[in-house]
């Protein structure tokens, strides 16, 4: 599944399209809930909806190259925030860790807003 990678200003070097593996995540969807138990043996839910912002994408990839990695490695080391296309929008995230590997790199992003409709 084709993912891309681009800066949210202009870098002749920012944008980078990864061929995510299939074991890849656009992340769960879930509400801002947290339940209480009460003194009668029950309990109360507090509900506080649903926001795109709970949302974590990780994304896992075969490296093509070392100057891939690299690239990678760049936009985390210079960019706190990096915006996301995926097949179920397009985010604007914070990067949580990138994992350099041989075999199989991986990406964790937070995402903070869904800049898609």
């Amino acid at each position: 599944m084709l993912t891309t990678l681009s800066t949210p200003i202009w870098d002749a070097q920012g944008y980078i399209e990864l061929d995510a593996v299939a074991t890849q995540t656009d992340g769960e969807t879930r509400r801002r809930m947290n339940r209480v138990a009460t003194l009668d043996g029950g309990a109360v839910v507090n509900d506080a909806g649903y926001s795109e912002a709970d949302r974590t994408l990780e994304f896992r990839w075969e490296p093509r190259s070392l100057a891939l990695d690299l690239l990678v490695e760049r936009l985390v080391k210079f960019y706190p925030r990096l915006n996301v296309s995926t097949r179920t929008g397009f985010y604007e995230t914070a990067v949580e860790a990138y994992i350099p590997s041989a075999d199989e790199s991986s990406l964790r992003l937070l995402v903070i807003s869904k800049l898609s409709a």
